[in-house]
């Protein structure tokens, strides 16, 4: 599957692609989805650091 970025126009159609929950069993989480031809894109490493969250910090000890 190809990697494409959320907002990214789709190759097939040009309309802008958005996230969306996977229902694939080989992907887990999001993917990037055109509403409009309904191709299924992963997303790029880039937008995942945005979907991810950070751990929360740990208190330095006293």
């Amino acid at each position: 599957m190809h990697e494409k970025q959320i907002g990214e126009p789709c190759p097939t159609c040009q309309t802008p692609l958005q996230r969306r929950r996977s229902n694939f069993r080989t992907i887990a989480g999001d993917i990037a989805f055109c509403a409009r031809c309904c191709s299924s894109f992963e997303i790029a490493v880039d937008d995942l650091a945005l979907v991810i969250p950070a751990p929360p910090l740990e208190p330095w000890p006293a």
